[in-house]
């Protein structure tokens, strides 16, 4: 039934026809998530027949649990944090921003949070499994439920250090609640872009975090509704590792003289591989996977991974055009400079 509903909204042909059928698959989606059928949820978003229907019945069943149709409610929301962390010793990084005032400072001062509004936002820094076993039921409970912002969520969300050596990219949510008045403005400025409050934030964040021989480097990103949040935050964090595996290879192999070739190939079991390597050098090479995610959008993985490539200036920039296995001969398939010529060439 929720399939069906979803095909038919993206088939209609009319705005009042789709609509209606919109309406009638949240009307649906609102009696699960109060019977917390969540089965029924996760085998229609597992059996849909296209991306497109996908991302319908995903909108529809966040819209479903985030927007009450009217009154008083709960915004549950998160800022994600991607961390690129260095250090030649094994460290661990607090779990939590001690100075939680300063943190919802810096949004009040920058208008992200309405004057006056009731918002809070937690300073614990929550590991991403955490956020996710947030189910859509839970959100729907809470959005109706919740009658203050300052106690959060009523569940134990246990704050997760992050322990690293060498260099690492990771992901941490902070997640927050605001109360939105009946016919008020939003009280939080949710999605968009990272404005004027993002450099202070970064530079409270890097001192709240600070540890001693470590390069920290917080990457704060627009606070999200929550459920957009976790898919969004997972896209953040591989991009940022993306450009740090790049980066440093780039780096190695021009320290050696040599030119580096790109490569980007997708696999069948779900994966995305990306090398940076040299014609002739079987050895210095490096490998980068990227696990593709239900609402991942390949081509914009490749716009964003060329973009990346023409910034370090590299000009060998090859996709390799055919679905290819996940490995070979027992060993994950990666490809390098000497494999075959030049597919694609940015210009």
């Amino acid at each position: 039934m929720l399939i069906h509903h979803a095909e038919a909204i993206a088939k209609a042909v009319t705005e009042d026809d789709r609509e209606q059928w919109r309406g009638n698959l949240r009307a649906r989606l609102i009696e699960l998530l109060e019977r917390e059928e969540l089965l029924s949820l996760s085998v229609a978003l597992a059996m849909v027949t296209s991306a497109q229907i996908y991302q319908i019945l995903w909108d529809e069943l966040r819209d479903a649990a985030e927007r009450p149709d009217s009154g008083r409610h709960a915004v549950v929301f998160a800022v994600p944090v991607v961390l690129v962390v260095g250090s030649k010793n094994k460290v661990t990084l607090p779990e939590r921003i001690a100075d939680v005032d300063g943190l919802n400072a810096i949004f009040r001062q920058h208008g992200v949070f309405a004057p006056g509004a009731e918002v809070f936002l937690s300073g614990k820094l929550l590991h991403a499994d955490s956020v996710v076993g947030i189910s859509s039921a839970q959100i729907y409970r809470y959005t109706r439920q919740l009658v203050d912002a300052a106690r959060g969520l009523p569940l134990e969300l246990p704050a997760a250090a992050i322990t690293a050596k060498d260099e690492g990219v990771f992901l941490r949510y902070l997640l927050g609640v605001a109360i939105r008045e009946d016919g008020a403005e939003p009280p939080v400025k949710l999605g968009g872009s990272v404005g004027a409050w993002g450099v202070p934030l970064m530079k409270f964040l890097g001192e709240e975090l600070k540890v001693d021989g470590v390069t920290l480097f917080p990457i704060p990103r627009v606070p999200m509704p929550l459920m957009q949040a976790i898919v969004a935050a997972n896209q953040a964090r591989l991009e940022v590792a993306l450009q740090v595996f790049a980066s440093t290879q780039i780096r190695k192999l021009r320290d050696q003289g040599e030119e580096p070739v790109a490569i980007m190939s997708a696999h069948d079991n779900g994966e995305l591989h990306f090398t940076v390597s040299a014609a002739g050098n079987e050895k210095d090479w490096g490998g980068f996977v990227w696990p593709l995610a239900a609402q991942d959008v390949v081509g914009q993985i490749e716009t964003t991974f060329r973009i990346l490539m023409l910034e370090c200036q590299v000009g060998d920039v090859r996709i390799v055009p055919q679905l290819q296995p996940e490995a070979q001969n027992g060993v994950p398939l990666f490809f390098t400079a000497d494999d075959w010529p030049v597919q694609h060439t940015l210009q």
